[in-house]
């Protein structure tokens, strides 16, 4: 006799069919197989459930399946991957009816980065056979491990996912013949270049990658050809060859791949230098700005073209030059040191600023047969002298702003420059301004370019301020020492030298370039670094005393900033050798207050010099003999200054008012001038007396240029004391 739950399922053939197509997911059909009474887990789909609704069966939906499959180009399995081998990634998807999924969006993965999917999304739709396709290869022909592929899509609204492994292996490169493009069947003249195809492949297929690859001639051994990598393509890696006046008749060129290694000739010719042209750079005339600082059209950086030319000043292709720089402050580089000229003979190189403002030359240096040429940058092709020394001015058209209160406060600062026979630099000479309070320059860059030897930029009041008021402006160039021309021949001179780099016999002094031993040169000034003299402004000690200036000290703790000439620290020596330095000039700019100290003075007539009045001489606000018997015409001698002892804003304006039986003059000077001087600014006033010699007074009045108007306290007029 059948068991209970097959009558139940034979009595039903829905459950029937349903029993069998679920047989394998189920414990029992129709309730059979518990406990009566119990109640089987809800968690187990397919069980019965006594307790709720004895003899029912929970459905189990069915689901969305997909298989994956890696096969190769022909359509053979794989389960492995290996240097330019591609493969296709089949992943074939079943509806939850068993029916195939058409037009699904499969999504392709893995964690892993030794592989690459084409298209880049990794997504494909499927076929109507319900296969979606992809293509994946190594990421490169280095790659090589073990990864996992998983897929996942979505149809008919469930979810199905799948994963493959995959091991991925590295394919050996293989050199094949080298050839030259077109074959050199001739004598490859000095500065002509060669195209050297080298095929290399891996696994049967063109290589887009050659680690490894190793190219070396003879010539280039001997600095006499290089060899420059170009594109790869197709599995060809182009090589540019240049001849640059090998003196070997034949070339070998070796390339080597691995174990694997080939070799091929070319016959070369040789070749003669002469001279480096400076072309110019891209700037156009501007400034690069700090590292860091970019952006905004402004640029950290600065290409420089040179030109090499031969003895008939034709340009030379394929000679190799290096640069340098007269300076590395702030650590300021050039790159690449080295470059090879194209088919014009020019060559470049970039120079990128550091983080500390200062002037910069390139020199280019090339050599060919013995034969060594320089080349030295500048902003023009054809220019004067270079800045010296005792040639350099600094000035401003106001040393005492209205700055201690207000912003954007003006100076016009300017700095002039000429070489040492007095004519004016080159136009574009690049000047550095720096201050420790207030701000110099424009925005644009930091400092000025010269034009007919000099250059204005605006200095103006904002913070920082010094508690003393007093700012110190420093303006430095890249320059030439000062010397003494003995000879008249124009240059620095020297009879006992050793020269930098080999030369032909007989080739003269080079001053910027080579080393003159001490004692055998003209006389010059050796000079130490130039840096800011901060003069004792409130930047460490808290409240200097009033009025205090520049010291000419370099002292860290009074906040003086230095700026090393091509050596890592300030040093107040200079290095024993006449040539390029910093030269610079300073000058003091008052950040003036706006309210007057009246401050009578004293006139010693035998030595025509002024002093503060002191309690000793009376009531400084009493002018002695101006009234009363006998009473005579006075000067009056004052003394005007702000709350730091400085003078008031340049410009300001000094009279008289509130007169009462006297007539003052106008006061001399009448206006407070440019000056930075400590203690303000010295003025007198004759005084004539009431016609009756009667007591009168009036009052001392200044008027800044913002129009703030000031009196002092009435001066009063006395008679002569009574004689006894």
């Amino acid at each position: 006799m059948l068991p209970t739950y097959l009558q139940r399922a034979f009595a039903n053939p829905v459950r029937l069919l349903t029993c069998v197509s679920m047989a394998t997911a189920l414990a029992a059909c129709g309730g059979g197989g518990g406990s009566p009474g119990s109640q089987t887990s809800t968690t187990n789909p397919g069980t019965t459930n006594p307790g709720t609704n004895p003899g029912t069966v929970t459905p189990v939906p069915a689901e969305p399946k997909m298989t994956l499959q890696l096969v190769d180009p022909n359509g053979t399995p794989i389960t492995t991957l290996s240097g330019g081998q591609t493969g296709q990634l089949k992943a074939t998807v079943l509806n939850a009816n068993g029916s195939v999924a058409v037009n699904e969006v499969v999504k392709f993965k893995t964690d892993d980065k030794l592989l690459q999917f084409t298209p880049e999304s990794a997504t494909a739709l499927t076929n109507a056979s319900g296969v979606a396709i992809i293509t994946v290869k190594p990421a490169s022909v280095l790659a090589a491990g073990a990864v996992t592929i998983g897929a996942t899509v979505v149809a008919s609204g469930k979810t199905a996912e799948a994963a493959i492994n995959l091991e991925v292996g590295a394919a050996p490169l293989t050199l094949g013949e080298l050839k030259f493009t077109p074959e050199q069947t001739d004598i490859l003249p000095a500065f002509g270049t060669a195209v050297l195809t080298i095929p290399v492949t891996t696994g049967g297929v063109g290589a887009t990658t050659v680690p490894g690859l190793t190219i070396n001639s003879l010539c280039a051994g001997d600095g006499t050809a290089s060899l420059v990598l170009g594109s790869l393509s197709d599995g060809k890696q182009l090589v540019t060859y240049t001849n640059k006046g090998c003196l070997r008749v034949t070339d070998t060129i070796t390339v080597t791949l691995g174990t694997n290694t080939q070799t091929i000739k070319i016959n070369v010719g040789k070749a003669n230098i002469g001279t480096i042209q400076f072309v110019g750079s891209d700037l156009n005339g501007s400034s690069i700005v700090l590292r860091g600082s970019g952006g905004l059209g402004r640029k950290e950086s600065a290409i420089l073209t040179f030109r090499v030319l031969d003895q008939n000043s034709i340009g030379l292709a394929g000679v190799d030059v290096t640069f340098k720089t007269t300076t590395s402050t702030g650590g300021l580089i050039v790159q690449p040191t080295k470059a090879t000229s194209d088919a014009a003979g020019n060559v470049t190189t970039t120079v990128a600023s550091g983080t500390i403002p200062t002037p910069v030359r390139v020199i280019a240096q090339a050599s060919r047969n013995g034969t060594t040429i320089n080349g030295l940058s500048d902003s023009l092709i054809i220019s004067t002298g270079l800045p010296i020394q005792k040639s350099m001015s600094l000035s401003a058209d106001s040393y005492n702003i209205d700055g201690l209160f207000y912003d954007n406060a003006v100076a016009k600062v300017t700095v002039m420059l000429a070489d040492q026979y007095g004519n004016p630099i080159s136009d574009d000479t690049a000047v550095n301004l720096v201050t420790e309070g207030g701000a110099v320059a424009f925005s644009n860059e930091g400092g000025c370019r010269t034009k007919g030897g000099g250059c204005t930029v605006d200095f103006k009041s904002q913070a920082f301020r010094p508690k003393n008021g007093r700012v110190t402006v420093l303006a430095y160039v890249q320059g030439i020492e000062n010397f003494t021309d003995v000879n008249g021949d124009g240059q620095y001179s020297c009879t006992n030298y050793e020269q930098v780099q080999p030369v032909e016999p007989g080739t003269p002094y080079r001053p910027l370039v080579d080393i003159c031993k001490p004692g055998s040169g003209e006389p010059y000034t050796d000079q130490g670094d130039p840096f800011l003299d901060a003069g004792g402004a409130d930047v460490v000690l808290g409240n200097p005393p009033k009025g205090s200036t520049l010291d000419g000290k370099y002292d860290v703790p009074r906040g003086d900033l230095p700026f090393p000439y091509n050596h890592p620290v300030y040093t107040t020596a200079g290095n024993g050798q006449w040539g390029i330095n910093y030269i610079w000039r300073e000058a003091e700019i008052i950040f003036s207050g706006d309210t007057p100290i009246f401050t009578r003075q004293v006139f010693d007539p035998a030595t025509s010099t002024l002093r503060d009045w002191t309690a000793a001489d009376g009531n400084p606000y009493q002018i002695v003999g101006l009234s009363g018997k006998d009473c005579k015409n006075q000067t009056l001698y004052f003394r005007i200054a702000d709350e730091n002892n400085n003078p008031l804003p340049s410009g300001t304006t000094v009279g008289t008012g509130d007169l009462d039986k006297v007539a003052p003059g106008l006061p001399s000077p009448s206006s407070v001038p440019a000056t930075n001087r400590i203690g303000g600014t010295e003025h007198f006033v004759n005084i004539k007396t009431d016609l009756f010699c009667s007591a009168g007074e009036f009052v001392i009045r200044t008027t800044t240029p913002r129009g703030k108007s000031v009196a002092s306290q009435l001066f009063k007029s006395v008679p002569f004391p009574t004689t006894p």
